[in-house]
């Protein structure tokens, strides 16, 4: 015959594992409600659409468009035209191939390259020259109004 401190530690044991097993029937019983009843909403078919603006003020010019078919491309083009003489136009395109753009700027501190299906079109010097140049000259903050 076993002692009474071991029968009473398999009493515990048994208890134990009989509660893990509950909780564990009861856990999975939750998992298996929430995946049930997950809501699958009916695929969305693209809506064709088509904006624009263009704003002028004392800062300069800013203007976008863009239109999007119903097959889920996108297209458009987006520009500013800074009073300092700073430009920059990106023109896009956004489909099945991923997003690629086109950008046109004079803005200093870029340069003409084509990372990543980008291209950049720069007219601006190159760093060290863009400094040189910079070099002195007063630049007016922007006007602000109140």
């Amino acid at each position: 015959m076993a002692p009474l401190c071991l029968r009473s530690s398999q009493a515990e044991l048994a208890l134990t594992s009989s509660r893990f097993t509950q909780l564990t029937v009861v856990v999975l019983a939750f998992c298996a409600l929430a995946v049930r009843s997950q809501v699958v909403l009916p695929a969305e078919v693209p809506t064709p659409y088509s904006f624009g603006y263009d704003s002028n003020d004392l800062d300069g010019h800013h203007g976008h468009e863009e239109t999007g078919d119903g097959s889920g491309r996108v297209s458009g083009r987006y520009s500013l035209s800074l009073a300092d003489g700073r430009t920059r136009t990106v023109t896009y395109v956004a489909d099945e191939f991923g997003y690629r753009a086109d950008v046109v700027t004079n803005e200093p501190g870029t340069e003409s390259r084509s990372p990543a299906d980008t291209t950049f079109t720069s007219s601006a010097l190159p760093g060290p020259d863009a400094a040189v140049a910079a070099e002195g000259q007063v630049v007016a903050a922007p006007l602000r109004r109140a």
